[in-house]
C-alpha cells in the first residue's frame, strides 16, 4: 500500500545503499586505530514483515488469527558483539568532548558519526522532512473525516455490530484498552478477525487510502519547492552512498 508521500522516503533497498556504504566508512576509519569493525554491511535490503503496516488497523488475515492486535513478533536479528573501551570510543566519541585512541585523535561523533555526516549531513534537508512528516500526519487526520470514509466506517461498524462486536472505527478497536496487555486474548483474536473480514466486505482500505492519497496530492501541491528539494537531496545521498561503495 503506497500513499504518494511515500515518494520522497526512502526505498528499503536505497537504505541498503546507505548503510552499506556508512559500514565501509566507518570500517576504514576504524582500521586507522588498528581496529575491527565487526557490525558488518547489510547484504540486502530488509525484508517487509507482514503485519506491521498499522495506518488502517490491522489489515492481515494471517496476523490477526495468531497476533490479535500486537505486533508480530520481530525477525531475530544476531547479538551484537560485546566491544572493548577503545573499540566504543573509536566507534561513537566521547559525549564529553575531545578523544584519542592510540594516540590518534577520534572524529566528533565517533567513526560512526564522520560516516554519517559524509554520507548524510551535507545532503539532508531538514525542513523538507518535515514538511513531508506533516503532510503524512495530516492527510491522515483529514481522511477521517472526508464523506466518503466517514460512510465506509460506518459501514464497518455495523459489520463488526453484526459479528457481535461494537466498535465505532478501527482505531477504536486497535487502540482499545482491553487489548492492551502484554497477552493476546481469544477475544482479541476474534475481534481482530471480524474486524479484517469487514474491512474486506465494506472494502473500507480501499476507500480510505483512495481519499488520503487525494488529501497528500492537494497537500503536496502546496509544498512542491520544498518536497522538490527534499528528492534533490536524496538523490545527492544515493549518490554520495554509491561512490563510497564503488
Amino acid at each position: 500500500m503506497e500513499l504518494p508521500i511515500g515518494a520522497y522516503a526512502f526505498s528499503r533497498e536505497e537504505l541498503r545503499v546507505i548503510s552499506s556504504a556508512e559500514s565501509r566508512l566507518t570500517g576504514a576509519c576504524m582500521r586507522k586505530y588498528g581496529l575491527g569493525y565487526r557490525a558488518g554491511t547489510a547484504e540486502r535490503a530488509t525484508e517487509y514483515q507482514p503485519g506491521t503496516n498499522r495506518r488502517y488497523g490491522v489489515l492481515n488475515p494471517a496476523v490477526a488469527s495468531r497476533y490479535g492486535y500486537h505486533f508480530p513478533e520481530p525477525v531475530s536479528a544476531p547479538k551484537p558483539e560485546t566491544l572493548t573501551e577503545k573499540e566504543l570510543l573509536a566507534l561513537n566519541g566521547s559525549p564529553s568532548g575531545a578523544a584519542e585512541v592510540k594516540g590518534k585523535q577520534v572524529p566528533e561523533g565517533g567513526c560512526i558519526g564522520q560516516s554519517k555526516a559524509k554520507i548524510r549531513g551535507k545532503y539532508t534537508y531538514a525542513k523538507g522532512a518535515e514538511v513531508a512528516g506533516s503532510i503524512a500526519t495530516d492527510s491522515f487526520t483529514e481522511s477521517m473525516r472526508s464523506p466518503e470514509v466517514m460512510k465506509a466506517t460506518g459501514a464497518w461498524a455495523r459489520c463488526m455490530k453484526e459479528k457481535g462486536f461494537s466498535y465505532a472505527s478501527p482505531m477504536q478497536a486497535i487502540g482499545a484498552e482491553e487489548f492492551s496487555g502484554q497477552d493476546v486474548t481469544k477475544r482479541e483474536i476474534s475481534v481482530a478477525k471480524a474486524d479484517v473480514d469487514c474491512k474486506l466486505s465494506t472494502d473500507l482500505v480501499r476507500i480510505w487510502s483512495a481519499q488520503e492519497s487525494e488529501i497528500q496530492k492537494s497537500l503536496m501541491k502546496k509544498s512542491r519547492k520544498d518536497l522538490d528539494r527534499l528528492a534533490s537531496s536524496h538523490r545527492k545521498v544515493l549518490k554520495e552512498a554509491r561512490s563510497a561503495t564503488g
